[in-house]
């Protein structure tokens, strides 16, 4: 049931259809940064570092994670 409700709230994949979990290791290998401080915000479909406040928009995903 938890699984069920959690897959309603959380989204696996960005508004491209990529791997939220495999583009934040990418963003965190390439800034390098902790894998834990970046998150993604579903409903300003952008990539943050919470520690930096770094943001990473639509446009520049394809050019550093993707």
């Amino acid at each position: 049931m938890l699984s069920v409700i959690k897959s309603l709230f959380v989204p696996t994949k960005d508004y491209a259809g990529r791997n939220i979990d495999l583009v934040i290791e990418r963003l965190a290998a390439q800034t390098n940064t902790d894998v834990h401080a970046w998150s993604y915000l579903n409903e300003s479909a952008v990539y943050e570092n919470t520690k930096t406040g770094m943001r990473v928009y639509r446009h520049e995903v394809s050019k550093r994670a993707a």
